[in-house]
């Protein structure tokens, strides 16, 4: 893999870019289709997942804390979507976020896939 994908530079601009994003999202007036059953929840659970891959690329702390940290955006997401007319926010919500983020970190216990975010030392 390129060393881009290596920078801790270039995956902490991703990962501020991707909060931005979205959180723009989270608190827009648009919503996803409705064609599917319960899309809303596959945009969550696919969101969490992605944040997950950036905090764990991004911050060399306990995966604890990670989890902490990003189901916590979760909830605070939620807690000011409550608060927007046009929205609604819902542990329904919450879950799918957990899921995504669990997701995630159940599938860094497989060494092969925990591979993928390190650099070999040797090339």
């Amino acid at each position: 893999m390129s060393t881009l994908w290596h920078s801790r530079a270039f995956s902490l601009s991703i990962l501020a870019v991707s909060i931005f994003v979205f959180s723009y999202l989270f608190f827009s007036q648009q919503s996803l289709p409705q064609d599917i059953p319960n899309s809303d929840k596959y945009g969550h659970i696919i969101v969490f997942f992605c944040l997950s891959v950036l905090i764990y690329k991004c911050f060399k702390i306990a995966r604890i804390w990670q989890i902490l940290i990003l189901v916590g955006y979760g909830i605070a997401v939620e807690c000011v979507q409550y608060y927007i007319p046009y929205r609604s926010g819902g542990l329904d919500d919450v879950i799918a976020d957990a899921l995504g983020v669990a997701l995630f970190y159940l599938l860094t216990l497989n060494s092969s896939f925990r591979a993928l975010f390190y650099r070999k030392t040797h090339d």
